[in-house]
């Protein structure tokens, strides 16, 4: 089952990070109607999806925004990557995922995101629905979270999240929808407020 969207909390500390279906496994019993009439099949979430999905994402979950660097790499237990950009790869060794970290100036965790594989399997088995480039761009600013659920057909996965900028509340927060294909609808929003900032559809040549 699915927990309607309008009774969850998006700010007061943490927005399901895999939606309610990686934490419950629970099965999505809804259907999706596509133009022309085309119902899309129904993927069914079991206690292996779940399981498998806990498992690749475990480097992303385990950090915390203000994390100390020293504490992150010892809980992770890799080496990191220096980027161009400056932030810091870490790669699950057991996986073809991972996380990237950016730091503050006081070397905590200021912001992380997900690494994940070209065709995340994974994560793919978690979206109840095929996601396309129509629905990603139906985005508005503002929009509230409920209607980017109701558009995409769940609750999205967490792929990214950051502290605020200094001298703003806007907590920018990532949502990820998988297709089999590597294409990926990302959705941003404005975590205290729950509203859309920005949207993007991204194919696998991305």
């Amino acid at each position: 089952m699915l927990i309607p969207i309008r009774k969850i909390s998006l700010w007061g500390g943490v927005l399901l990070v895999a939606g309610m279906l990686l934490f419950t496994g629970c099965t999505p019993v809804k259907t999706a109607t596509q133009e022309g009439g085309k119902t899309e099949s129904i993927v069914v979430i079991n206690p292996e999806t779940t399981a498998a999905a806990q498992k690749v994402l475990k480097f992303y979950q385990a950090v915390n925004l203000d994390m100390p660097r020293s504490q992150l790499e010892s809980l992770l237990g890799v080496t990191g990557e220096v980027q161009s950009d400056g932030r810091v790869a870490y790669h699950d060794p057991q996986s073809d995922y991972g996380v990237l970290i950016k730091y503050g100036e006081d070397d905590m965790v200021f912001a992380k995101q997900l690494l994940f594989s070209e065709k995340s399997p994974e994560l793919v088995a978690l979206n109840p629905f095929l996601v396309t480039d129509k629905q990603a761009y139906r985005m508005a600013a503002g929009m509230p979270f409920y209607e980017v659920q109701d558009v995409m057909g769940s609750d999205g996965i967490e792929i990214s999240l950051s502290k605020p900028e200094t001298g703003t509340t806007k907590q920018v927060i990532g949502l990820g929808w998988f297709n089999s294909d590597g294409s990926k609808a990302i959705v941003y929003l404005n975590l205290p407020k729950g509203e859309v900032i920005s949207s993007e559809f991204l194919t696998s040549e991305s």
